[in-house]
């Protein structure tokens, strides 16, 4: 972790906590060293006006878009626009199998980093709208603000 900053809402520090998240989790799958294990981060995923995650993973052959987010609050807030790109996402990027022709979707996960305590991982409903609050050390459920 970066050394803490005078000024902990500084731009650039909460750039490079965002940044050392995906980077930590991507990490996570890529050393289990398996097949149907590995992530791939999408830079500039909160920039212009294109739906994409933060990482793109296979997780035991499940396919996954993972926004992530880093906070030394005890909570963490998705706001509407963030969660409805990741919904987009996921139901604009369709991988056809080659054996049956269905269709794969990834599924929305949120990746909830509460520095120094915990990660919190939470499938998203793909019904879900309007902003989400993931609290640290609470069930897995989203919920609203």
């Amino acid at each position: 972790m970066p050394k803490r900053p005078r000024d902990a809402s500084s731009p650039r520090y909460k750039a490079r906590m965002g940044y050392e998240g995906e980077y930590y989790l991507v990490q996570k799958f890529v050393r289990r060293g398996e097949p149907g294990y590995y992530a791939v981060r999408t830079p500039g995923s909160g920039a212009g006006k294109m739906a994409k995650p933060d990482v793109i993973a296979v997780d035991g052959g499940e396919l996954l878009a993972i926004e992530v987010k880093s906070s030394s609050k005890p909570y963490i807030t998705l706001n509407e626009e963030q969660v409805a790109r990741l919904l987009e996402f996921c139901r604009m990027f369709v991988v056809k199998c080659p054996h049956c022709g269905g269709e794969i979707h990834p599924k929305p996960m949120i990746a909830a980093r509460f520095l120094g305590r915990e990660w919190r991982f939470v499938e998203l409903p793909l019904d879900w709208s309007g902003p989400i609050t993931l609290k640290r050390g609470r069930s897995a459920s989203p919920s609203s603000p």
